[in-house]
């Protein structure tokens, strides 16, 4: 009896390390051809409002300047710096870390870099994050508040490009009144106004 429990804790292990790995290794056959270049798609479907919605997911948090990849030259450009230039790819890797990827601005980027995952050097594209398995890439929208909200309320990867559209963060909730909270890759700011948002990146 007590082998036969071994056996099976043995199997139990094994079934979950492989799906651990197989998150932790992105599969380019997921990803959507026909959205490989998307950058300025705009998608004016409006779906069920929900107003004041939050976010149930842990959002995994990554400072595009930690010591460990800031100094990573960020895909093909020389001269930039994960950094300097990695808010988008560190508000990605954010979202595929709460769920469940095994991976951080460092892997993300070694990733886009060898598998054309970048435009123009080093400009993300967007669709690649599906190559992971958790995701499916909407497209670039132009949402309004309740929109967004309802979509937090799902837990959909939501990175928003803020400050005149020079940086991105992930959104993580709404606070009301035009409010969302965020994980900002390089600034110690937990808030950003839905006026201050030019397009979404949205993720399913």
């Amino acid at each position: 009896m007590l082998v036969l429990l071994l056996i099976l804790s043995i199997i139990v292990l094994l079934n979950a390390s492989k799906e651990q790995l197989t998150r932790s290794q992105p599969d380019l056959s997921l990803v959507n051809k026909s959205k490989m270049h998307i950058t300025s798609n705009v998608n004016n479907n409006k779906i069920k409002p929900v107003v004041n919605a939050t976010s149930g997911a842990n959002w995994v948090y990554y400072n595009q300047c930690d010591s460990r990849w800031a100094n990573q030259q960020l895909g093909w450009c020389e001269g930039y710096n994960i950094c300097h230039y990695g808010c988008a790819i560190s508000s990605v890797a954010m979202m595929l870390a709460t769920k469940g990827v095994s991976v951080d601005p460092s892997s993300l980027d070694v990733f886009l870099s060898d598998n054309g995952g970048y435009v123009d050097g080093c400009d993300i594209v967007w669709a690649m994050a599906d190559a992971y398995g958790v995701t499916s890439f909407q497209g670039i929208e132009y949402a309004d508040e309740s929109a967004i909200c309802d979509g937090l309320s799902q837990d959909h990867g939501i990175i928003g490009c803020v400050n005149g559209c020079t940086h991105f963060v992930l959104l993580t909730g709404c606070q009301g009144g035009g409010v969302f909270t965020v994980n900002d890759p390089a600034f110690s700011r937990s808030t950003y106004s839905i006026d201050e948002i030019t397009f979404e990146a949205v993720y399913h």
